[in-house]
């Protein structure tokens, strides 16, 4: 029974196990960068707007991203934006080597990584459904889910241990080391199946957005459900953005707490 369940999951497996070691190192990367960039500037305004340069593509473009990442080959399109990612990461790494990295180039990479994800996050959510037969559903569902908590908990842990002794340098290189193996895997070992397209092309890019407002509109309780999370993450996003400040400042504070916490 489990060789069965692994042998019609392997495509799945693969994806999943790559792409959320892919997440691990990216995500220590935002944790270090937000260190560097306290320790050199000494506001917790500068580095909360790391944050909002991230998520702000989602707030202004998500909208659109659903009906983009439709007409888009799936795999074409994560392989894409996962290879933007690393530039950004690249030229975040040159900078910093050469000292000449200021916060507005981070937050310009940030904006357009977080561009990217926008487009990125729909596309790898249909690949995982299309890669995965319909009575596995859930236990899949679980597992995306476990992995996104456990890359949560890890990363100022990890990304903190790795600063301490080898410095900001080894955790890019871990998140380029990440993804090259996600890219690879994906480009390499996995045939996402296609989706059958509409023979009359299907609605426009806006006339989608719009038939998506329209659906809100007329179920309300998934939009209050959806305001209802906004309000919880932005109450969470102004927690997040003093207290990276707050305990880095401390006398008895530090890189080291902060992962902790």
């Amino acid at each position: 029974m489990k060789f069965h369940l692994v042998k019609e999951l392997k495509s799945f497996f693969i994806l999943w196990l790559t792409q959320s070691l892919s997440a691990l190192g990216s995500t220590m990367t935002g944790f270090a960068l937000i260190i560097v960039l306290y320790k050199s500037s000494g506001s917790a305004l500068t580095t909360a707007l790391l944050s909002v340069c991230s998520y702000a593509p989602y707030v202004l473009m998500s909208i659109f991203a659903g009906a983009l990442s439709d007409r888009w080959d799936k795999k074409a399109t994560m392989l894409v934006c996962d290879s933007f990612a690393a530039v950004c990461t690249i030229v975040t790494l040159v900078l910093l080597k050469t000292g000449g990295l200021e916060p507005w180039h981070l937050y310009v990479l940030n904006a357009l990584n977080g561009l990217m994800n926008t487009v990125q996050q729909p596309a790898s959510e249909v690949a995982a459904t299309l890669l995965t037969p319909e009575k596995y559903y859930q236990k899949t569902s679980g597992m995306r889910s476990f992995s996104n908590s456990l890359v949560t908990i890890l990363t100022p842990a990890i990304a903190t241990a790795v600063m301490s002794f080898w410095g900001v340098e080894a955790v890019i290189a871990i998140d380029l080391a990440t993804f090259a193996a996600a890219f690879f895997a994906l480009l390499l070992f996995i045939r996402i199946p296609e989706v059958p397209k509409k023979k009359d092309g299907g609605e426009s890019v806006l006339a989608a957005a719009k038939s998506g407002l329209v659906w809100l509109k007329n179920n309300r309780t998934i939009l209050l459900l959806i305001l209802f999370l906004a309000a919880i993450n932005l109450i969470a996003s102004i927690y997040d953005a003093a207290l990276p400040a707050m305990l880095l400042s401390r006398k008895n504070g530090g890189e080291t707490v902060l992962g902790a916490v």
